[in-house]
């Protein structure tokens, strides 16, 4: 091989690792990341799967993979970016195999290299290989199974035979969804097959079939019988779903990529006399069966098992690369380099494909930063609780989010596993509770329910907007919930505001304070919580309105409660000895402000003293 070629070959994989690695932990898992991490480490893999709407292999080898490497965002996701590299090349050596059945004398050597830069650019496989899941997984076995079918059919070695039926096992236990490009395998063989190698072919087909069997008998029937499994996004095909498929698989060029494909289904042959001659191929009919194919049966089958959406269509991406690149290999140059140059600059200068997700990490500190030991949170977010799961409480990992001493339970776990205790078990769980933090997005109002029951007030409610897209704005809430404290209130001011508690947490500098008002209200009123050092010397300061500013007096209502954490900023070191924390109620009038004093004439209201021992 020529040190040219050499170059190219590695210059596209640096380009495919930059494109699948590049920003590969900017967001936070997403839903079904959260799925992967929970059923890798689910005690009873069985168990757990029966309630989902996959095979077991990937979960598996990602417990094995994390064992080794960690459980953290990168390490996780690495192992979806691996396959996708293998497959840019494994895709040079079906395009091989491509080139064979063509006319090698006038494509030479430019197929297997366009068809791994097609593969490289293309958006679905870089965003999906940033992904917690099993996608690229099920892309690289594919391509493997159609690899290792077409060095078989060609040079009937019973090494080859072995290889597509090892690999046509494994996609099958990857994903389900791969007996779609296996039937594109069987038609190819029904139609381009004779005699002994057809037999052995459909048989070989059959059997791959027959190693899931233990499976599905195991698991899969429950998982096919469990509506509830299948996904509430599906989409249903439209105008609007082709088009977003379009650009997803085509990118935002569509119109010259799919002209690009239809080329290419086809070999050019340019004749001395300037006519063109036409010839077709053994491979092309699988490749367009690689691609109608599973396209054809997804639509069928969501009809009655709703699973439809882009992404599940990934395993036709290495066609569509091969197509396009056999498409651009009918074209002289010097309109083939100038296509290329078109493809690769939109290519590394667009991202197409991609999907709108709440931000759970960010949802997940937000709790996890004011929660404080003694506290319970509760996640009822639906499918959401296996991400902020990922994120609150990580045993498995040995880096648990959550201080010690606060307590999780995610409600949708429990209708999920152990519905038949669920009525029983959340009363209990609430009624041994002073202060409930509620993560919220669901259409279950049994928490809600029972917190009244058991004389929870709501005392705060942070929002999280999410931009669904097409599906609209999506508002996560945070709630939290108090008990009516039992003793004495901290503080009383004059303007009718009772200080209930404050709790302050020198190392990040914070007073959690909890509010309640006698009377409306009808200015908004500034808190103001300090900490002073010797002589009352400031050291650290937070003015601002009730819980960051969301909760302003004037909307304050008699008898409900106001959670506020205010988070002080660092006027001076703080240093060993002897510290006072005050809080202090004012308006601002004019250039100055009015200070609210307490019921008994103080300025202030004296919440604690601390004493700061000397750091070693």
């Amino acid at each position: 091989m020529s040190l040219r070629r050499w170059s190219l070959l590695v210059l596209i994989l640096l380009l495919g690792a930059l494109s699948r690695a590049l920003h590969i932990t900017s967001q936070g898992f997403w839903i079904d990341e959260g799925f992967s991490f929970f059923y890798a480490y689910s005690p009873d893999l069985l168990t757990a799967l029966a309630s989902d709407i996959h095979p077991p292999l990937y979960y598996a080898a990602l417990r094995l993979w994390s064992e080794l490497t960690g459980h953290s965002e990168l390490a996780l996701r690495w192992f979806s970016v691996l396959p996708s590299m293998c497959s840019l090349a494994l895709i040079y050596q079906l395009a091989k195999e491509a080139l064979r059945a063509r006319s090698p004398q006038w494509l030479g050597e430019a197929l297997p290299i366009l068809a791994m830069l097609m593969l490289a650019l293309a958006d679905a496989e870089s965003y999906l290989a940033q992904e917690a899941r099993h996608y690229t997984w099920l892309t690289l076995f594919v391509l493997m199974s159609m690899l290792f079918l077409l060095r078989w059919l060609r040079r009937s070695r019973r090494a080859d035979f072995c290889a597509w039926l090892l690999s046509s096992i494994l996609v099958l236990h990857a994903h389900y969804m791969a007996a779609f490009a296996l039937a594109a395998q069987g038609l190819y063989i029904l139609f381009w097959a004779r005699g002994a190698p057809r037999r052995q072919a459909l048989a070989a087909l059959v059997l791959s079939a027959l190693a899931l069997a233990p499976w599905m008998l195991a698991v899969g029937r429950l998982q096919v019988g469990n509506r509830n499994a299948y996904d509430v996004w599906a989409n249903e095909l439209s105008l609007e779903l082709l088009h977003e498929i379009a650009v997803n698989y085509f990118s935002g060029q569509w119109a010259l990529v799919i002209g690009l494909l239809a080329l290419g289904c086809v070999a050019l042959v340019y004749r001395r006399d300037a006519s063109i001659a036409l010839r077709f191929d053994r491979v092309t009919p699988l490749l367009l069966l690689w691609l109608t194919v599973p396209f054809s049966l997804t639509v069928l089958v969501n009809e009655f098992l709703p699973f439809l959406q882009p992404h599940r269509l990934i395993q036709w991406t290495p066609a569509i690369a091969l197509l396009v690149a056999c498409g651009l290999c009918n074209i002289r140059q010097p309109i083939r380099a100038l296509l290329v140059a078109v493809l690769v600059v939109y290519g590394v200068t667009q991202v197409e494909f991609g999907r709108g997700q709440p931000d759970w990490r960010r949802i997940a500190h937000l709790t996890a930063r004011y929660a404080v030991p003694g506290d319970l949170i509760v996640t009822d977010v639906a499918s959401g609780d296996f991400a902020l799961r990922y994120y609150l409480v990580r045993e498995e990992a040995g880096v648990p989010a959550l201080e010690a001493g606060i307590a999780y339970e995610a409600l949708h776990y429990q209708r999920l596993f152990a519905a038949e205790t669920y009525e029983a078990w959340l009363p209990q769980l609430l009624d041994a509770q002073e202060t409930v933090w509620l993560m919220y997005w669901s259409s279950d109002r049994s928490a809600f329910n029972w917190l009244d029951e058991l004389g929870f007030k709501q005392s705060a409610n942070f929002v999280h907007r999410h931009d669904g897209g097409a599906n609209g704005e999506t508002l996560m809430h945070i709630y939290r919930y108090d008990r009516p404290p039992a003793s004495a209130p901290a503080a009383r001011f004059a303007n009718g505001m009772i200080l209930h508690s404050a709790r302050f947490d020198l190392a990040d500098l914070r007073l959690d304070t909890l509010w309640e008002t006698t009377r409306p209200l009808q200015r908004d009123y500034v808190i103001s919580a300090k900490l002073l050092g010797a002589n009352g010397a400031l050291v650290a300061q937070r003015d601002s309105g009730p819980q960051l500013n969301q909760r302003p007096t004037s909307g304050w209502r008699v008898g409900e409660f106001v959670f506020s954490p205010q988070e002080m900023i660092a006027q001076a070191p703080i240093e060993p000895g002897a510290y006072q924390i005050i809080v202090q109620v004012y308006t601002i009038e004019g250039a100055g402000f009015a200070n609210v004093p307490t019921m008994k004439s103080l300025e202030y209201a004296l919440i604690e003293e601390i004493q700061v021992g000397a750091r070693h």
